[in-house]
């Protein structure tokens, strides 16, 4: 036991050493790449210190209840076994701290006192036997060490939970903004994303990457890559180009092994960086058919009021009988008492169903009355509603001349009245309601002079003119629309396009260029094609400004393959369900490559062997294949295909070389066309090599690039 004892002395005394040379010059030191990985365990070996020196003192504090021998013994080995334990995670922290990302003056202290452990924990040894003789020497010695101990931890817990992660709990936390149409989009819907699944490594403590997510202003500082975002693009946010990264990618966020971002959370990130990023805008002011804002209310479970009433619930059976295959009324809310009633098909609208209401009359807060034949008399009966918030009568027989009437209606805050024929005297009446906040006035008889009028004598009211016609202003047309829903095309299904607009040029291409204005290929009838084909088209009119540009990709499969097995196996995250995706005619969508008709490779050949029951007269191979350059996805290097009536007498037909893009570009499902000597083929081959680096000028130049497949079609 005495060598151990002296081997346990002398390594104390390099790991010593090398922690005070290390700390001493740390500014001059590199750690190896190999050594890295070892400062991860410092979070997990740092118990153990911790644990013998608490074993240390009980077995101190019960001296008695030991014989001297076994108890000199157990201080002796329990003193080694901490000083050792001390060193070794005082070195695995000073290698973590090298990966940088942390607050530089916390991390200081947080060293020096690791270091202070490991040197006193040493000393402590040399020193055991002289403190032996002094029961009170050894318990002050003991005790100093608990508060060596304590102080490098509390320096650890603040680098990594922030500088009063203890005593937090005792103070009141300033609550995050309630989801509500008034509050801040950013606050309510972003934080609580950034702050779950990102802040615990961009804090005041934690700065990895140089990025802060602790306040606004300095998340619009951005990090060392630059901003964290930009307003309207997409493509070229840091944010998403690390969220769209495979997980395994290093620079891939949040980390493998922490909680990942939910489809939904990436999807509102993604619509509201499109949707212009603002900071303070509130979630009333974004459009109605905002995806951000869908995608916010989703996410939050809330459907845009957290409202508080005081009545009391209807029954569920005088919800029942107040239903009718027209008129359908459900709850506000989940838990809420407050219901809305709306009417459908004009042509079956009862007016004993409106009387009929009166069953719910305390608890209706919304009504839809929209293209009703609803007329004058009937707003004497809606005005029996006491806490009805919002009104639609928009495209009904009102004239207005009974809209006095709804002053009973003291929560009224909203009111359609687009498509009707009132009048400006009789908007007006509306105007004295003290909750009315907003009013629907398109397509009336008020003219703009009429409207300003209103808006200047009643600032608090909004009226809302919706789109007046400008004789000087240039519209921008939609894109064509696509009438396809399927892109993997039968024999001789046509591609059909449209538009909404009468008079409209759409100019197409099927080479993968952009169209424009000058375009000769003007779409007039649905077009054949007879292989893959990647069409992009806009729309144009005398007039207006053009339309934006829409991108589809059309396969086509003449035969439909029996078996396919796969040779290589995909990335473990990325295997689909396995070979059976490439014959299944299912195409994977191209904003998700973690769905299940992906099959992900990188770094290895993809290999598949397609098999037909009987020979088949083959002339073209496609490999379908997803394009998602910001994420590392790109075209393979190279795809070769092997055929013939058996796997044991396959002969190489064909290897071609894809073009591979010189810039960033948006998302796309893509295709290789790879031709092949005419012949009838039991069995094909197929060898796709990804791409070994990416290309100069990609944000990660020299990275190996991923391929992504999910079809393979035979014409």
């Amino acid at each position: 036991m005495n060598r151990f004892f002296k081997a346990c002395s002398y390594l104390l005394l390099v790991g010593n050493i090398l922690l005070l040379f290390l700390l001493f010059f740390e500014e001059r030191v590199r750690i190896p790449v190999w050594i890295s990985p070892f400062g991860r365990l410092h979070p997990a070996l740092l118990h153990l210190p911790i644990g013998f020196s608490v074993i240390l003192v009980i077995v101190l504090l019960f001296k008695k209840e030991f014989e001297p021998k076994s108890y000199t013994f157990f201080v002796k080995l329990l003193l080694i076994i901490t000083a050792l334990t001390s060193c070794i995670t005082a070195l695995m922290g000073f290698f973590l701290s090298k990966e940088g990302g942390y607050d530089a003056r916390l991390l200081q202290w947080h060293k020096w006192t690791g270091v202070g452990v490991s040197l006193f924990t040493y000393a402590l040894t040399w020193f055991n036997e002289e403190l032996s003789q002094k029961a009170r020497a050894m318990q002050v010695s003991s005790v100093g060490g608990m508060i060596l101990f304590i102080v490098a931890g509390h320096f650890g817990a603040a680098i990594t939970h922030g500088e009063n992660y203890v005593f937090e709990a005792f103070e009141t936390k300033e609550k995050t903004p309630v989801f509500s149409q008034d509050s801040s989009m950013y606050q309510a819907a972003i934080v609580p994303i950034l702050e779950k699944k990102c802040m615990s490594c961009h804090n005041d403590q934690k700065v990895k990457g140089e990025l802060n997510m602790s306040s606004v202003a300095k998340i619009l500082k951005g990090g060392k890559h630059g901003a964290l975002w930009k307003a309207g693009d997409t493509l070229n946010s840091i944010l998403l180009k690390r969220v769209y990264l495979p997980i395994e990618q290093k620079e891939h966020m949040p980390p493998k092994g922490k909680e990942q971002l939910t489809f939904d959370e990436i999807a509102l990130l993604t619509a509201w960086i499109k949707e212009g990023a603002d900071v303070k805008k509130a979630v009333k002011n974004y459009v109605p058919l905002s995806k951000a804002k869908a995608l916010a209310f989703k996410i939050s479970g809330s459907s845009g009021t957290e409202k508080v009433y005081s009545f009391s619930e209807a029954s569920e059976s005088t919800i029942a009988e107040v239903n009718t295959p027209f008129c359908v009324v459900a709850p506000l809310a989940n838990g809420s008492p407050a219901l809305e009633a709306e009417f459908f098909v004009s042509r079956k609208f009862d007016r004993k169903s409106l009387e009929n209401l009166s069953k719910i009359q305390q608890q209706l807060v919304e009504l839809s009355l929209a293209k009703m034949p609803v007329k004058d008399a009937d707003i004497a009966l809606i005005a029996k509603f006491p806490n009805l918030e919002k009104l639609n009568l928009s495209q009904t027989d009102i004239t207005g001349a009974t809209l006095d009437q709804l002053a009973q209606c003291k929560h009224l805050s909203s009111v359609a009245l687009s498509g009707t024929k009132v009048s400006k005297a009789q908007v007006q009446k509306l105007m004295a309601l003290p909750a009315l906040a907003e009013v629907f006035v398109w397509n009336t008889p008020l003219d703009s002079l009429a409207i300003q009028e209103l808006a200047k004598k009643y600032p608090k009211v909004v009226i809302d003119a919706g789109y007046r016609e400008n004789p000087n202003e240039i519209l921008k047309l939609n894109p064509p629309i696509l009438v396809n829903e399927d892109f993997i095309l039968k024999k001789n299904a046509p591609i059909e396009l449209k538009h909404t607009l009468k008079n409209v040029q759409i100019h197409y291409t099927l080479d993968g260029k952009d169209p424009d204005s000058t375009t000769e290929a003007i779409y007039t009838k649905p077009l054949m094609v007879d292989k893959y084909t990647r069409i992009k088209a806009m729309a144009t009119k005398d007039g207006w400004r053009a339309s934006g540009k829409v991108d589809y990709t059309f396969f086509q499969s003449s035969f439909s393959a029996d078996t396919a097995i796969l040779l290589t196996e995909p990335k473990p995250q990325y295997r689909g369900k396995g070979a059976k995706n490439l014959i299944d005619l299912k195409k994977g969508p191209n904003d998700n490559h973690g769905d299940a008709a992906w099959l992900g490779y990188q770094e290895k050949d993809f290999v598949s062997l397609i098999e037909f029951n009987n020979p088949t007269p083959i002339t073209t191979v496609t490999i379908a294949y997803l394009q998602r350059i910001g994420s590392h996805i790109m075209p393979p290097a190279s795809v070769e295909v092997w055929g013939g009536n058996s796997e044991a007498d396959l002969k190489k037909l064909q290897r071609v070389i894809p073009e591979q893009p010189s810039k960033m570009e948006d998302k796309a499902n893509l295709g290789i066309n790879v031709p092949i000597k005419s012949g009838n083929y039991k069995v094909l081959k197929v060898i796709v090599k990804p791409l070994p680096k990416l290309p100069k000028w990609h944000s990660d130049k020299g990275k190996p690039g991923w391929f992504f497949v999910d079809e393979i079609l035979f014409n």
